[in-house]
């Protein structure tokens, strides 16, 4: 079941290389988060993340990070058992395997699709990241990661390159990243396993404007080569029906991409802290994201984020993100059999979505320690939610502790 995320991904390098685990804060902590993603359509995503982060000495920091997904464990019917949703929706089985495939557009995980074209099937993803990050006498910094996860039916081994260089007095900051996905691919329809590479280029620059003002700007490119498909769905061909393509045959066949991909995004952010009036003590940070490809998609993101200390202990973060893409070049109602390219994949189709959420967290005072060596840092609680136009909703709760040692 292949982690392929949504086409909103392309961006997902900018972000990690603006905010690193490596940036986060000179200090050794521990950090536990749990996930849960349940859809409309009976699938659930439970996921657990541990990090930590440890210096070495002043300048020298190493990061590891362990994350598992378990998809829709154990709760779904009997064997492609399929429900269409909420009550309003239409489609049957063809709308519930679209929110079905929609799972990694939302949690990150695997489309959990089952042997038989369904939702229930379950699937273990587990993902580990090992980085360092060096400041060299302050001329230099520099971040390295290896990213590995590994699931059924798909492998992936990223490594990342970061360096940054700061600008008078500080002030300005820029920032060249790169990092190459070695993928495998063996989807359930597939006789053999397939490659894929994507070669990650990022380049960003972060601006103090004011010392309440942080602007940043950035841009990414993505080249894709190899095996582009998940080669975990069929294409209905010839006028054949959807609901009746849960084998291979002369009419129901596999994905067909062009065998590369390339990607731009470009990202504009601005963060501004208030002080005084009736906003003391908050920010807002806005985020706003163009998108283009070689298959015809275009996309724009915009993002929100506001936090406010409702205390010296307590901290809220509301946020809101919309997002709207076109479909690619390739995508049709129906295909014949002739057609060179073929999908049955809602997320290279035209889509909106919204994410709405909040976050509460909880500040222990320095010094307040569960142990000689152990101090509390944060305990966190957040709630989202998502939906998408092609009937894909999702509620999103998390629960995190951060330790400081």
């Amino acid at each position: 079941m292949a982690a392929i995320k949504r086409i909103v991904a392309a961006g997902a390098f900018a972000a990690i290389t603006l905010s690193a685990p490596g940036n986060a804060s000179a200090e050794d902590y521990s950090k536990v988060e749990g996930y849960i993603h349940s859809f409309n359509n009976n699938v659930s995503v439970y996921s657990g993340v541990f990090a930590l982060n440890k210096d070495v000495d002043l300048d020298t920091s190493v990061y590891f990070k362990y994350n598992i997904d378990l998809i829709n464990p154990d709760t779904g019917g009997d064997e492609g058992d399929v429900e269409g949703g909420d009550d309003d929706d239409e489609g049957g089985e063809d709308d519930a395997l679209n929110k079905s495939r929609a799972v990694s557009a939302v949690s990150g995980a695997s489309s959990a699709v089952s042997s038989a074209g369904g939702s229930s099937a379950t699937d273990t993803r587990h993902a580990l990241t090992l980085g360092a990050s060096r400041n060299f006498n302050n001329i230099i910094g520099a971040e390295a990661y290896l990213d590995y996860s590994a699931e059924s039916d798909y492998r992936s081994l990223t490594p990342t390159v970061t360096l940054k260089k700061d600008f008078f007095e500080k002030n300005t900051t820029l920032t060249l990243g790169y990092s190459r996905n070695m993928d495998t691919v063996s989807g359930r329809f597939m006789d053999n396993a397939e490659d894929k590479t994507v070669d990650n280029f990022f380049v960003g620059v972060t601006q103090v404007l004011s010392p309440f003002t942080i602007a940043q700007i950035g841009y990414s490119r993505n080249q894709s080569s190899g095996f582009q498909s998940e080669g975990i769905r069929l294409v209905p061909v010839d006028g054949v029906t959807a609901d009746t393509c849960t084998d291979e045959t002369a009419t129901c066949v596999e994905e067909v991409f062009p065998e590369t991909r390339s990607r731009n995004a470009y990202l504009a952010g601005v963060n501004h802290y208030f002080s005084g009036g009736l906003l003391d003590r908050s920010s807002i940070k806005l985020t706003a994201r163009y998108y283009n490809d070689d298959w015809d998609i275009t996309s724009y993101t915009g993002d929100v984020e506001y936090y406010k200390y409702l205390s010296e202990e307590w901290l809220l973060r509301l946020n809101y993100r919309y997002y709207t893409q076109t479909a690619a070049f390739f995508v049709k109602d129906s295909y014949s059999s002739v057609d060179e390219f073929k999908s049955s994949s809602p997320q290279l189709e035209a889509l909106d979505s919204n994410l709405y959420g909040a976050k509460l967290a909880y500040l222990f005072k320095e010094g307040e320690k569960i142990s000689d060596t152990v101090s509390l840092g944060t305990i966190e609680g957040k709630y989202e939610y998502y939906t998408e136009t092609i009937g894909v909703n999702a509620h999103i709760i998390m629960a995190a502790i951060r330790l400081i040692f």
